[in-house]
């Protein structure tokens, strides 16, 4: 066997040596706009060699080929240009290749203002918006582009509400934090990491999908812990180009499971140019620029967003403030360098204001501020092992503050405060005061990444090989869970009472891994064979995850493509999982109180929690697809499936507390209420608390069509269509644990436990199509667009199928849970109110655009979402009494958004 090892590395030194020394040729050539001048830092992509490069100062690029030279697919983009595609055959790559670009403007003859669909370096079927199909959809953040995917819904722009996204999966609840979490965001190849969010009540207390520090008035909070990135926080004014993978990715990329949206941003000389938006109370603003340094000195791009909403302009009180700046300094300071420093800050107030018709007094506020610095460095290497290098690393820091307060007025209660297991004499509260709860935290993340690539020719087949590593931390120092015991705001919570909890003292979270890919072609006769066979290892939590990330291409000729993938992924629990507050049982022994004296005695027992043992989420996915293209129209048809488990969530539990009894009486003389034990005890089972877990899996499986008809010249239109079905199965591996009123006997003990399937299980499918038609008329720099969203089918069906479950066992005096006995009578049941509905009818949407360009500065943009306002109504009656019923209404009322944007 060591002789084996020896040899292929011997074998695989003189391939790497043999690249290094060949005297291989080189294809050069110069990117220019229509005035004859030099676009620095446009993005040159070599299909058949699997690199992109950049221009330099003169417009000039120049890549190295491989020995036996192959026709080649270009792509050349730029900031503010339209993207050129090129075929350059090998008998010509000898010969400099002049490229010149046109900027993007109505009056073109042919726009792109859709998404494309198309297998890139990152994944087989990736989305990819370029700058014209953003600057089209009027967005107010990114989550307006995302909306226009296959199997979402197009909506109007609100910012009004936090704001994730999750891809191929229709599960809701905790099963869409989990998705949302498993979606990275990556902007200039920086991952924009959540982990650090700990924005958070004690989820013992309340459980995962609740402990979110909601807004006033039964409004939505901007807090979102334990998922993924709020999308309020990204503009979209400085963003060149969004990808979005929703099948498997590249091995590339780690810390994920559902996906990932891949983000770049404009980085080169550009107009000035201001953008506004307004729809309804929601206002946006963005002034942006990018500046040629000369000298060498690169481009220093900047960009400064404001937002503004308020949902109901009457009164004032919901309000949503988001301030985003950023500078970008691009510069290639010698051949074949070329660096990128980001410097970006951006604050978030999201508030509901005091009502003064509001007796309750509520309010509440989340702010946010966030500083991020981080540097690429790219080195193009020539006659080295190494072709190309990227070096990243970027640090965070922010500032959040989640505070709500409530006017309560109720009798005197009982606070328990202490942090250590005992019995004492805890607070006795009027019942009326101003309630509150805060919380401050400062969420620190960094990263970095080093991607490596290399070139190897076998005999006739030439292997891309990339390989790296890449590294997360976080880190949280901020003050915590601020619990003031005279301002509780809620008492005895599920039999606990909120603690001060710091996060300065906490440990933090580090995870990181190492990939390799080989990317290779190889001929089948008339057939091509591309593939992609990558291997990641990450060390997440402790754990060490092996994930292979397979994927393959065959053209079948040039209009036919089949393509299929293999990936499994992974993504690491956040702070907020792991580092939950202590859990406090409060257990009131007594409550008494008169006109002279309060008492109130109360038995807490401390459990610290220990979260270390949580796995990352994991996710297997397998796709297959077709695309066929023509001059005329261009199809593709995709098929997933993807399984998902160990997701993060917790589960209720409960445990047998044994506290002394006590009696007490008012003392005449002492003018107090005094107490003494009984020398007797007391039984309590209805006290426990949420515990996290590796509780959640499901599969997801369904069919993505697009189907694209280039524009007609007769009717200047082209038309497009997409319908996506999916189909989701929720299978929590968790128990629902019924505490009962009474007890029952099973084998003379008393139980009070019961454990049942959980109700949450269910099967939910959904099916949705959407239709475009673009009216582009060049002569006059005028566009229409109509879309029409067409609902199908939309079904929640609980998995059992019935309302009555089964017991499927009990927790004796231990807590460890048993099965029935098998002389028992009679297993016990429930009857609960499943999950199941069914859209009653098919019904669709229609939203129309218009936009006119003048003089290739100025545009004007108005986008009607629902332009007919039908909003169809079904009414649902009661099951148990017929007079009982709601009203639901499908669509949202008309909507317009108006906008204009100008550059000089």
């Amino acid at each position: 066997m060591k002789a084996v090892y020896y040899f292929y590395i011997t074998i695989l030194l003189i391939c790497l040596h043999q690249t290094a020394l060949a005297q291989q040729p080189y294809l050069q050539g110069r990117v220019i706009n229509q005035d004859k001048e030099p676009i620095v830092f446009a993005s040159v992509h070599f299909e058949e060699l699997k690199s992109t490069i950049s221009t330099d100062n003169e417009g000039r690029f120049s890549i190295k080929l491989p020995a036996k030279p192959q026709d080649l697919h270009i792509r050349v983009s730029a900031v503010g240009m339209r993207t050129r595609l090129l075929l350059i055959k090998k008998q010509d790559l000898a010969k400099p290749v002049f490229i010149t670009m046109e900027g993007l403007s109505y009056t073109l003859e042919e726009i792109n203002v859709r998404p494309l669909y198309e297998s890139t370096l990152n994944s087989n079927s990736s989305i990819v918006f370029d700058e014209e199909a953003i600057e089209k959809i009027q967005a107010f953040s990114l989550m307006d582009i995302l909306n226009t995917i296959p199997g979402k819904a197009t909506t109007a722009p609100t910012i009004d509400a936090p704001q994730t996204i999750t891809l191929r999966g229709i599960q809701g609840g905790a099963y869409d934090l989990n998705n949302s979490l498993g979606v990275p965001i990556i902007m200039d190849g920086i991952y924009l990491s959540n982990d650090a969010n700990m924005q958070a009540r004690a989820f013992s207390q309340w459980g995962m999908s609740s402990a979110a520090l909601g807004g006033a008035n039964g409004t939505s909070g901007g807090d979102v812990p334990f998922t993924g990135i709020d999308l309020r926080e990204i503009p979209v004014e400085t963003i060149e180009k969004v990808e979005i993978i929703q099948g498997v990715a590249s091995a590339k990329y780690g810390e994920l499971t559902d996906g990932a949206i891949l983000i770049d941003r404009k980085a080169a000389k550009t107009p000035y140019s201001f953008v506004t938006n307004i729809n309804g109370g929601s206002s946006n603003f963005s002034i942006s620029k990018g500046f040629d340094l000369k000298k060498k000195l690169g481009a220093l791009n900047l960009g400064i967003n404001y937002a503004i909403s308020n949902p109901d302009p009457k009164d004032r009180i919901k309000q949503f403030d988001r301030w985003n700046t950023s500078l970008m300094w691009t510069v290639s300071p010698v051949k074949n360098i070329k660096n990128t420093l980001s410097i970006d800050f951006g604050f978030r107030n999201d508030e509901m204001k005091f009502d003064p018709d509001d007796a309750d007094q509520q309010t509440s506020l989340t702010k946010n501020t966030n500083f991020r610095i981080s540097n690429r460095l790219n080195i193009d290497f020539e006659d080295k092992f190494v072709d190309q290098a990227n070096f990243s690393i970027s640090y965070s820091k922010g500032s959040q503050h989640s505070y709500k307060q409530w006017l309560l007025n109720q009798l005197p209660r009982g606070y328990a405060y202490k942090d250590t297991t005992g019995i004492y004499e805890g607070v006795v509260l009027s019942g009326r005061y101003i309630a509150e709860e805060e919380i401050l935290g400062k969420p620190i993340t960094g990263s970095v990444n080093l991607y490596l690539s290399s070139k190897i020719e076998t005999g006739e087949i030439l292997h891309f090989i990339s390989y790296g590593f890449s590294g997360n931390y976080s880190n949280n120092g901020g003050q915590g869970i601020i619990a003031d015991p005279d301002k509780p705001r809620w008492i005895n919570q599920n039999g606990q009472n909120a603690r001060p909890y710091s996060f300065q003292y906490l440990d933090p979270l580090i995870n990181y891994g190492f990939f390799f890919s080989d990317s290779f072609n190889l001929s089948l006769g008339n057939r091509k064979l591309i593939s992609n066979l990558g291997l990641r290892l990450d060390q997440q939590n402790s754990s060490w995850s092996l994930q292979p990330r397979l994927s393959t291409t065959l053209r079948w000729n040039s209009n036919l493509n089949f393509n299929a993938a293999f990936g499994i992924s992974t993504k690491s629990p956040t702070m907020v999982h792991r580092y939950p507050p202590p859990t406090f049982l409060d257990i009131p022994l007594i409550l008494a109180y008169n006109s002279e004296d309060a008492l109130y005695l109360v038995y807490t027992e401390k459990f610290l929690a220990d979260n270390s043992h949580l796995k990352p989420s994991k996710s297997s996915q397998f796709e297959v697809g077709a695309r066929y293209q023509t001059k005329t129209f261009s199809t593709s048809l995709n098929a997933f499936f993807k399984s998902n488990k160990d997701g993060f969530h917790t589960v209720q539990s409960y445990r047998k507390i044994t506290v002394p009894e006590y009696t007490y009486q008012f003392d005449e003389s002492l003018r107090e209420i005094i107490y003494q034990s009984t020398g007797k005890t007391i039984d309590y089972y209805n006290y426990g608390g949420y515990k996290m877990g590796n509780h959640l899996n499901s599969n997801s499986y369904g069919v993505d069509w697009m189907l694209n008809i280039n524009k007609i010249k007769a009717i200047e239109s082209s038309f497009n269509m997409s319908t996506s079905f999916i189909v989701s199965e929720e299978n929590n591996k968790s128990f629902d644990v019924v505490n009962l009123i009474q007890p029952i006997k099973i084998n003379s003990e008393s139980i009070w436990y019961l454990a049942y399937p959980p109700k949450s299980n269910n099967k939910k499918l959904n099916m949705l199509s959407k239709f475009g038609s673009t009216t582009h008329i060049p002569k006059l720099g005028f566009v229409i667009m109509a879309n029409f969203d067409l609902f199908w089918y939309n079904m929640t069906k609980s998995k059992y199928g019935t309302k009555i479950q089964q017991a499927i066992g009990y927790f004796g005096s231990d807590m460890n849970l048993l099965p029935f006995p098998e002389d028992l009578d009679q297993i016990p049941v429930r009857d609960v109110t499943l999950n199941n509905s069914n859209q009653p009818f098919i019904y669709g949407c229609l939203n129309l655009s218009v936009a006119k360009e003048i003089k290739k500065k100025f545009r004007i943009a108005v986008t009607a979402y629902n332009v007919l306002n039908i909003q169809p109504e079904h009414i649902e009656y009661s099951s148990s009494n017929s007079e009982i019923f709601t009203v639901n209404k499908y669509n949202s009322p008309l909507s317009i958004t108006g906008g204009i944007s100008f550059k000089f």
